[in-house]
């Protein structure tokens, strides 16, 4: 298939001779995921100032905005409001609470016996809203996020409110949830994961500061376990000034640290590379997923 030969091609050509080397497989992934970024974000036609962070899974992606309300906002209360239950992935809805949703884990593999949280995300609270009632008809996701941003935003919290744009039965909640004041009051995350949505759409998404999460797997055909986390400008330049989010076992191996390392990191989280250097983990799958995404991505867009 398409992707298989490029991301065949890739280990031949990038990896294939620097992979029992460290040093020089570091430095192929990290200049292949820079090169991957930068793909997905002429492909996407991003704004130049929006920022693409490259993650395991859709579910795994969860984590990323999590973490970035750490650091946005480190003394409050984090609060996570999630939508279409049973329509997104199982693993999304517990990630949103900063907690393990399988027995393995993309760098730690097998997690230890009685590891439930990732380091570091104790005490996120969260808010499930099934996208169906018991009768089948639709739930209005997006009134109850909106309360529940509300609820969050007074009682002094930093609410993190999703809205699910298509999910597994192409349901798309009525509205995509903004990020408030420039993501200084509430975050607003747009579940884009499916792929199925205009350059219009996502340019609409970003512009309101909205967090976008993407995969390839989906529409366009790649591997399962390929995502990335589209960062809008607003937020992305607030995140260079601001200092990592604590304590730091969160970017330990029980923590952030069990899903990505500093190579997958778009520069607006520079301040947090060094934290998530390995030197004896890298994800060479997760490049070559993505390389087979980028070439369904790269065919679609050349038949015009």
């Amino acid at each position: 298939s398409r992707g298989y030969k490029a991301a065949a091609e890739l280990y031949k050509t990038k990896l294939l001779a620097v992979k029992d080397d460290q040093t020089k497989l570091d430095a192929a992934l990290s200049a292949i995921y820079e090169d991957q970024r930068a793909r997905i974000a002429s492909l996407l036609s991003l704004p130049d100032d929006a920022e693409v962070i490259l993650c395991p899974s859709g579910s795994d992606a969860e984590y990323i905005p999590l973490a970035i309300a750490k650091a946005l906002q480190p003394s409050k209360k984090i609060a996570n409001g999630v939508t279409q239950l049973r329509e997104i992935g199982a693993g999304s809805a517990p990630a949103a609470v900063g907690t393990y949703f399988s027995t393995h884990a993309p760098l730690l593999g097998e997690l230890p016996e009685g590891l439930e949280c990732l380091a570091g995300f104790e005490g996120i609270d969260g808010q499930e809203v099934s996208a169906r009632n018991k009768d089948g008809s639709v739930v209005d996701a997006a009134a109850e996020m909106k309360d529940f941003a509300d609820r969050e935003i007074k009682a002094g919290n930093y609410p993190i409110v999703h809205g699910v744009f298509g999910g597994k039965t192409g349901l798309r909640d009525s509205d995509m949830p903004a990020s408030r004041d420039g993501g200084d009051t509430c975050m607003g995350i747009v579940d884009a994961c499916q792929g199925r949505f205009t350059a219009a759409e996502l340019q609409s998404w970003l512009a309101q500061d909205s967090v976008v999460l993407f995969t390839a797997s989906k529409f366009y055909q790649a591997p399962p376990f390929c995502a990335a986390v589209i960062v809008p400008g607003t937020i992305a330049k607030k995140l260079k000034s601001s200092s990592p989010p604590g304590p730091a076992a969160l970017f330990g191996q029980d923590g952030l640290g069990a899903f990505v390392t500093d190579k997958e990191l778009s520069p607006c989280l520079d301040g947090w590379k060094s934290s998530l250097k390995r030197d004896d983990a890298n994800n060479v799958g997760l490049a070559l997923r993505w390389e087979a995404g980028l070439a369904g991505m790269e065919a679609l867009s050349a038949s015009g």
